[in-house]
C-alpha cells in the first residue's frame, strides 16, 4: 500500500482517540491553578509508570515511593510498568482507556510523542514557581544542559531525574593484558587514541586464540546517541534548517568511512554476522553506553576488571561531540492531582531524595551540581577508586538529538530508523559507502513524505 495513502487511513483511525487524549497547552495551562503548599493530610491516590525491565529505575522509584509517604501519609502512590521497545503503543492504549498514569517515565526524545498527544504537562509554571519561592534555582542548582533536554520550544515536559551522558565502558583486564598504556586512557582521550588502543586489542585477541572476539560493543548502528553525535563530529547533518534532507555530504561519508575501517579492521562486528564478544559477558574490551556503572560492574564476568573514561573526541573541524539525553517522568496533562505529582519530582530533585536514590540504583552522575563529586554523594558509592567524573565530563561537547523536535512526532520513529539503518548499512562490508548515503537520503525522503 502507498505510504501516503496508509498514514492516511491511520490518521483517520485514530483522529478521534487523540482529540480526547488531552486539552490544547494553551487552553489548559491559562485555566490550571497551580500551588506548592499541598497540606501535609492530603488524601489522594497517583500512579507512575516506570520501565518495567530496569530494575534499577524500580528500585530507586520505590525509594522515593517511601520517602514521600513520610512526607505524605494520606497519599498513596502505586507504581505500573511499561516495556521500553512498545513505548508509543503502550501509551496510546492507556490514554485510550482513560488510565495513563498521573506520572509517566519518559526519556529524550521519547517524551516528544508525549507533548504531540497533549499528554504530558508543560511544566514551566511549577519552575518558576518554585525558583520565585528560593526551593531551587535551575541555573544554579541543577546541570541546566540535561534540563533542556527535557524541553520543547521553551517549555519543560520532562523533569531529568540524572544527568546521562555516552561514556566508554573499559574491560580494564583486557586492556592491560593487551598492553594499552592505562594513563593514556582518560578523560579527553582523542579518537586517535581510542583507534590506537583498538589496535592493540585486536592483535591481543588473535594472538591468543580470541579471533571471534571484537574489540568494541559499540552501539553505533542501534543507538541515536552513539551515531548521531558521530555524524555532527564530522560536520553531516541529517536535515538543514528548512526541514530539507540534508544527510548526502563529504562529511557524512568521512564518518561512515571510518565507520567501515573499524568494521574492516575487526573492531566491530559486521552488521551482517553474529558476534562472538560481548562487553558483558566479558569478552569485549569497550562499550559505548550512558548506564549506571553497578549495571555491569557487579556482573560475575566483569567484577574488578570495569572502569569508564569519556567517549573519546572526534575532533574533525574541531566540533567533537558527546551524545547526551536524560531519562526522566511527564506529569499527565489530565490529570486531577498535578500540585501533589509535582511535589513528588521535587523530592526527586532534591538533595535528599537524589541521595535516597543513589543508595537505590542511581550510580550515574546526579543532576544536582552540590552532588557532584562522587567520592562523597551516593551515587559514587562503593565506586569511589573509579573514574565517574567520565559521565560529566565535557559539559562544552553534549548533544541530544535535539533535531528531532523539529520533525513532526509522526515522522520521528522512521526518520530515527533512517540513521540507524545508514549505520548498519555502513557496518556492512559488502556494501558501498555511496550506496548506504543514498539509500538514507530515499529512506528519510520516503519517511518525511516528501
Amino acid at each position: 500500500m502507498n505510504k501516503k495513502l496508509f498514514a492516511s487511513l491511520c490518521m483517520l483511525i485514530s483522529l478521534t482517540f487523540f482529540a480526547a487524549c488531552g486539552k490544547s497547552p494553551a487552553s489548559s495551562e491559562s485555566e490550571r491553578e497551580i500551588s506548592l503548599n499541598v497540606d501535609s493530610d492530603t488524601k489522594a491516590e497517583i500512579s507512575i509508570l516506570v520501565p518495567g525491565g530496569n530494575v534499577n529505575e524500580r528500585t530507586m522509584i520505590q525509594c522515593l515511593i517511601d520517602d514521600f509517604a513520610e512526607m505524605y501519609p494520606n497519599v498513596t502512590v502505586n507504581m505500573d510498568y511499561v516495556t521500553v521497545n512498545s513505548y508509543e503503543s503502550t501509551i496510546k492504549n492507556l490514554a485510550a482507556a482513560g488510565t495513563l498514569d498521573d506520572i509517566i517515565w519518559s526519556n529524550s526524545p521519547d517524551f516528544y510523542y508525549l507533548v504531540s498527544k497533549n499528554l504530558a504537562m508543560n511544566l514551566n509554571p511549577y519552575i518558576e514557581a518554585s525558583e520565585k519561592a528560593n526551593v531551587f534555582n535551575v541555573e544554579n542548582d541543577f546541570y541546566k544542559e540535561f534540563f533542556d533536554c527535557g524541553t520543547l520550544k521553551g517549555n519543560l515536559y520532562c523533569v531529568p531525574r540524572s544527568a546521562d551522558s555516552v561514556v566508554t565502558f573499559l574491560n580494564t583486564k583486557i586492556m592491560t593484558d593487551a598492553g594499552i598504556d592505562m594513563t593514556k586512557v582518560k578523560n579527553g582521550w582523542t579518537w586517535e587514541d581510542f583507534i590506537a588502543a583498538c589496535a592493540k586489542v585486536r592483535t591481543y585477541f588473535d594472538a591468543n586464540g580470541k579471533s571471534d572476539c571484537y574489540v568494541v560493543d559499540a552501539n553505533l548502528t542501534s543507538w541515536l546517541s552513539v551515531c548521531y553525535p558521530m555524524m555532527v563530529s564530522y560536520g553531516a547533518k541529517v536535515l538543514d534548517d528548512k526541514g530539507n534532507v540534508a544527510i548526502s555530504s563529504d562529511a557524512t561519508k568521512q564518518c561512515l568511512e571510518m565507520v567501515r575501517y573499524m568494521v574492516d579492521n575487526r573492531y566491530i562486528c559486521d552488521s551482517t554476522k553474529s558476534s562472538g564478544s560481548s562487553y558483558e559477558a566479558g569478552t569485549s574490551a569497550m562499550l559505548f553506553q550512558s548506564a549506571s556503572i553497578s549495571l555491569y560492574a557487579e556482573r560475575k564476568a566483569l567484577k574488578g576488571n570495569v572502569d569508564i573514561v569519556s567517549f573519546p573526541l572526534i575532533d574533525y573541524n574541531s566540533t567533537p561531540k558527546i551524545g547526551c539525553g536524560i531519562a526522566g517522568y511527564c506529569i499527565n496533562e489530565n490529570t486531577k492531582y498535578a500540585d501533589i505529582c509535582w511535589q513528588f519530582l521535587n523530592r526527586m530533585l532534591s538533595y535528599d531524595g537524589q541521595q535516597n536514590m543513589g543508595l537505590n540504583g542511581l550510580n550515574v552522575a546526579s543532576i544536582r551540581k552540590d552532588l557532584s563529586d562522587f567520592t562523597k554523594a551516593n551515587w559514587g558509592k562503593g565506586y569511589e577508586t573509579l573514574n565517574l567524573s567520565a559521565y560529566l565530563y565535557g559539559s562544552e561537547y553534549k548533544l541530544d538529538t535535539k533535531f528531532l523536535s523539529e520533525v513532526d512526532t509522526k515522522y520521528k520513529a522512521d526518520v530515527t530508523q533512517s540513521v540507524k539503518d545508514m549505520f548498519s548499512n555502513a557496518s556492512n562490508a559488502s556494501k558501498g559507502i555511496d550506496l548506504c548515503i543514498s539509500t538514507a537520503v530515499e529512506d528519510l525522503k520516503d519517511a518525511l513524505e516528501l
